[in-house]
């Protein structure tokens, strides 16, 4: 991956790969009952993270433990570490760096291995193009007998290969996959051991073994290069984007708008080309957004109002029916209902040393290019003239203009 982070917390938008992995899989509570987390390379770190995403009262009643395996030695010797802790008769392994699995799929799965009472059981899809993966090898009647890498001659011989390749995930019984792991031998030109030469071992012992078969091959993508990384990007972003639609949401150009999971959005809301909303923004009802607009973290838009173009919004809480439809930055600030905020208003939130607070009241009108220097308070109603510079608080149904900006006097009548 060219990063110094383990795999699994390299970020797919704004998230760690097994961040997704572990949402599916929590979401399932009747079907899954134990998580074991197998780590290695840094795995304080990827056990800090799952705990900070996920907190005791996120994982409810589903058991949580992490194992560690204290030598890479391939994926055989990952799901042997962790054997001492399952609890149940029925074992799901999946890969922590395949982030596009969805709680469906995995359900799905778990239901037809049980239904089907098999011993084994693996995840397939058809991918023509080139990729990693290990080719599915069935034997002449059709029966699942192998996963190859490469097919030998004597493969051939046995059996046929089609573009229908493993996915990394598996169903097994308990015992099953006990009294099999022993019997998988190390990969001399690796030095691994490879879970994947299980399917044979069970194949050879008559053990009851199927494929599921995907017939969209997105959900196995895994993660082994940035390359893999931006096309996992690009299925997420739309996935994202259409269950925002189906939410009703309006989406001008999908392939211009990008959605980091975690976001809210409101029904009835418009999103224009070129805006950028990150985990943990809340968008209200009946609002327009964009174009050309980043809305970052901890920032919240009530009802309807409309943030416009070339804008960028930080940590702020805007009330509702408020305009803020052309360039600027809003950063720490707190807006009231019915506000007015011009065209290129800054609020200079950093002083060098911290971050300051602006509060600007209900009804306030900022004038176009105003800079708010936090912290400062602007009162209710209050006006402030076109390219003000704000040092001090503004008093309600007051008019400040100037450079530092001060009260205007009314003019007295002749």
């Amino acid at each position: 991956m060219k990063s110094q982070r383990p795999k699994v917390l390299c970020e797919l938008s704004g998230r760690p790969l097994i961040y997704y992995v572990l949402s599916s899989l929590l979401k399932l509570k009747k079907q899954v009952k134990q998580i074991i987390i197998v780590v290695g390379y840094k795995g304080s770190q990827v056990e800090e993270q799952i705990n900070k995403d996920f907190p005791a009262k996120s994982k409810g009643s589903v058991r949580v433990d992490f194992v560690c395996q204290k030598k890479m030695l391939g994926t055989a010797d990952a799901v042997k570490a962790a054997h001492k802790k399952i609890k149940y008769d029925n074992v799901l392994v999946l890969c922590g760096d395949a982030p596009l699995i969805t709680a469906k799929v995995i359900s799905n799965f778990i239901s037809f291995f049980q239904k089907k009472k098999l011993s084994s059981c693996v995840l397939t899809a058809d991918l023509k193009e080139k990729n990693s993966l290990g080719s599915i090898l069935r034997d002449k009647s059709g029966k699942i007998m192998a996963i190859r890498e490469k097919l030998s001659a004597a493969d051939s011989k046995k059996g046929t290969m089609s573009p229908e390749v493993n996915s990394g995930l598996y169903c097994f019984k308990k015992d099953v996959l006990r009294k099999s792991l022993p019997k998988i031998k190390m990969n001399k030109k690796k030095g691994e051991y490879f879970l994947t030469d299980i399917i044979e071992i069970l194949y050879k012992g008559r053990q009851r073994q199927e494929s599921y078969f995907l017939d969209d091959s997105d959900y196995i993508l895994g993660i082994n290069s940035p390359k893999d990384l931006f096309k996992a990007q690009k299925v997420l972003q739309l996935r994202l984007i259409e269950e925002h639609i189906e939410g009703g949401v309006e989406v001008i150009d999908p392939f211009t708008t990008f959605i980091q999971q975690g976001a809210r959005i409101g029904k009835n809301t418009v999103i224009y080309p070129f805006t950028y909303i990150e985990k943990g923004v809340i968008i209200g009802n009946n609002c327009a957004l964009g174009p050309f607009v980043r809305l970052r973290q901890g920032t919240v838009i009530r009802d309807n109002t409309q943030v416009g173009n070339f804008l960028e919004i930080n940590r702020t809480k805007i009330g509702r029916n408020v305009r803020i439809k052309h360039f600027g930055y809003l950063g720490d600030t707190f807006i009231e209902d019915e506000a007015n905020i011009g065209a290129g208003v800054v609020v200079a939130n950093f002083d060098g040393k911290s971050k300051n607070k602006t509060y600007i009241k209900k009804g306030a009108f900022i004038g176009s290019d105003t800079v708010l220097i936090a912290p400062v308070k602007i009162g209710e109603a209050a006006v402030t003239g076109a390219g003000s510079v704000v040092t001090k608080n503004v008093r309600p149904k007051s008019v400040v203009a100037g450079v530092p900006a001060k009260p205007l006097k009314k003019k007295k009548r002749g």
